[in-house]
């Protein structure tokens, strides 16, 4: 095991032992002590399997990820604001502070969904020399077919009416973007998921089906425990629950890992687009505004209340 496949696995035992001591920072911060253990653990093991990984042989691509991940994320935060689905509890009260945690939180999504999913093609599938299932591929040639104008109704429909009408259409905001921006992927220049499953090739979704479904076990059971957490509000079927989420919930996270991959590669694919430095910065700088707008409505609107004894703990704990 590399250096820091010992390090995740230490660290991902020492935020355990004092999250169930509730010993501070790791009770408050379980959730970004966990997932970043759990990604250095992830990395290192297919590493192991595959003989390439995230950290050892993507850095440059990691490091566009970890932003895109919060921007990605961030997107359905804005949806929540008229789901009102989810919400935090017992986040710390110093924006200083809160602001961070959000970056650090939402920045391992697409890290920990990507390295579940190529570890689970590696496990189903086997070690081949092709693409990870986290990676996408370049068009060779035009599609056969031009994308369906109904495929894509259907997604802009599906998008828009958890907005509109939320209590009946809440569950369509994670199916929507996969229909709306799946075949925007082709203009772009790559290939959709929905090429690779008329080309009669699975292995892509299959993996980040299951890769979904293992990240949203994992999210919850460590979400249960934590002193900052986020909680649920479901219509219908709110009461019937396994850890904090309504066990119908997670029907979405499979799904949820299909945007994942569309709503990354599509972002990053425009930023590619724009080659002048001049449009990387405001590509960049577009995003972080984005960031800080939702930010504050997450603050206003999603947090049940902050952790006011937190708020000395963990001041006492960064001078300590």
């Amino acid at each position: 095991m590399k250096t820091y496949g010992w390090l995740g696995l230490l660290l991902l035992l020492l935020s355990e032992y004092c999250l169930f001591r509730r010993i501070e920072p790791f009770a408050s911060w379980f959730y970004c002590f966990a997932w970043w253990s759990y990604i250095l653990l992830a990395d290192n093991l297919l590493l192991r399997l595959r003989g390439n990984s995230l950290l050892s042989g993507r850095r440059a691509e990691l490091l566009r990820m970890l932003p895109l991940s919060v921007v990605v994320w961030l997107l359905f935060e804005a949806c929540n604001l008229a789901l009102r689905n989810w919400a935090y509890d017992g986040v710390p009260a110093l924006a200083w502070i809160r602001w961070p945690g959000y970056s650090l939180a939402f920045a391992t999504v697409l890290p920990g969904v990507f390295l579940t999913a190529d570890l689970v093609e590696c496990i189903l599938f086997g070690v081949r020399e092709r693409p990870f299932a986290s990676e996408s591929e370049k068009l060779l040639a035009p599609p056969p077919t031009s994308p369906s104008l109904a495929f894509t109704l259907l997604g802009a429909g599906l998008s828009f009416a958890p907005l509109i009408w939320p209590r009946y259409f809440f569950p369509a905001v994670w199916l929507g973007p996969i229909f709306l921006f799946d075949p925007l992927l082709e203009r772009l220049g790559l290939q959709s998921l929905s090429l690779r499953i008329a080309a009669g090739d699975r292995r892509r979704v299959w993996s980040l089906l299951i890769g979904g479904c293992a990240c949203g076990l994992m999210w919850e059971f460590w979400n249960f425990w934590a002193a900052s957490r986020w909680i649920y509000s479901i219509p219908y079927f709110g009461n019937w629950k396994m850890f904090e989420m309504p066990l119908l919930g997670f029907l979405g996270f499979p799904p949820f890992a299909l945007e994942c991959w569309i709503l990354y590669h599509f972002l990053d694919r425009l930023r590619a687009r724009w080659q002048s430095r001049p449009a990387q910065a405001a590509f960049w700088a577009a995003t972080a505004l984005f960031c800080i707008l939702v930010f504050r409505l997450i603050d206003h609107h999603s947090v049940v209340r902050f952790a006011i004894d937190m708020q000395w703990r963990t001041t006492a704990w960064l001078f300590v």
